[in-house]
C-alpha cells in the first residue's frame, strides 16, 4: 500500500485533502477509540510513520490528513514483528524511543518448532476447520502422519502448518490423513539413533541400522501396493528376486 494511503487508512482524511477524497472519512484509529488496536509487522513501518505513531502515543491525539483539528483518542495498541527489533533499532531502521513506548510488556511467543506439544493441537484444529467448510467431510490425521508433523522444523510457523493441513486434506482420497498426503520433499522425518544403537560398536550399528531401514522401506512399499512383489520391485527400482531375499532374510510378514 502506498504510503500516503497507508496513512490515511491509520488517521483518516479530510475531503479535498488529495486526489480522489470526494468526502472525508476517519481512520481506524478513530473507529479503535476506547479500544485495542493491533499493529502486526511494526518493524516494517516507515520512519514517517513512526513518528506520527510515536506522537499518537505520548499525547493520545491524531490529526486526519488535511485536516487541522485534533482528534483525542485512548487507544490500548499491541504491536507484533518477526524481526529482531532491537537490531532495527541499532541500525537506524526503527525508532529507539518509539520501541521504548510500545515496550511496556513484551510477549516473546517461541516458533512452532519450539512448541513440539502444540503442533498435533493446532493440526487437528485446522483439519476440523476445513472439514466443516467441505460440508462436514471427515478426515483424521494418521499416527505416522502425526510424526511426521512433530519431527518437522516448521520455518513458516502456524502459516504453514496450516497450508500444509489444507493441502493433505485435498490430496487425501479416504478418510485418513497419511504419510503419502503430505508434502514429503519439504517435510523430512528427523533421523534419530536409539540409544541401544549408539551403544553398539560401528560396524554392528550400521548393520543395525540397514536391517531397520530395509525393513522399514519394505513393509511401507508392500503396504502401499497391497502386497504385491511385481508392483513394489517396480516403484522401488529393485528386481523381484532382491526383494523376495530382503523379504525372507528378515521374515517379513505382510498382510492387507
Amino acid at each position: 500500500m502506498p504510503e500516503n494511503l497507508f496513512e490515511s487508512e491509520l488517521f483518516g482524511h479530510e475531503k479535498g485533502a488529495f486526489t480522489g477524497a470526494s468526502q472525508s472519512k476517519p481512520g481506524l484509529l478513530e473507529f479503535a477509540n476506547q479500544g485495542t488496536f493491533f499493529f502486526d509487522e511494526i518493524g516494517d513501518m516507515s520512519a514517517a510513520t513512526q513518528v506520527k505513531i510515536l506522537r499518537m502515543l505520548e499525547e493520545k491525539k491524531i490529526r486526519r490528513i488535511g485536516g487541522h483539528k485534533e482528534i483525542e483518542i485512548d487507544v490500548r495498541v499491541i504491536a507484533a514483528t518477526n524481526k529482531n527489533i532491537d537490531e532495527a533499532v541499532m541500525n537506524g531502521m526503527f525508532r529507539e524511543d518509539l520501541l521504548y513506548r510500545l515496550n511496556t510488556f513484551t510477549i516473546t511467543l517461541p516458533p512452532l518448532r519450539d512448541r513440539k506439544e502444540d503442533i498435533i493441537f493446532l493440526a487437528k484444529h485446522f483439519m476440523k476447520e476445513i472439514c466443516c467448510k467441505n460440508s462436514n467431510h471427515e478426515k483424521v490425521l494418521s499416527n505416522d502422519a502425526q510424526d511426521i508433523l512433530v519431527d518437522y522444523q516448521w520455518p513458516g510457523n502456524i502459516r504453514e502448518l496450516q497450508n500444509i493441513i489444507n493441502r493433505a486434506y485435498y490430496l487425501s482420497q479416504g478418510n485418513i490423513v497419511d504419510t503419502d498426503d503430505i508434502p514429503l520433499q519439504k517435510i523430512q522425518k528427523k533421523f534419530k539413533l536409539d540409544s541401544e544403537i549408539v551403544d553398539l560398536q560401528y560396524k554392528d550399528a550400521k548393520e543395525k541400522i540397514l536391517e531397520q531401514f530395509e525393513i522399514e522401506y519394505l513393509t511401507h512399499h508392500l503396504k502401499k501396493n497391497n502386497g504385491n512383489i511385481s508392483k513394489t520391485a517396480q516403484n522401488c527400482d529393485l528386481d523381484r528376486r532382491s526383494i523376495h531375499r530382503i523379504v525372507s532374510k528378515h521374515n517379513i510378514i505382510f498382510k492387507d
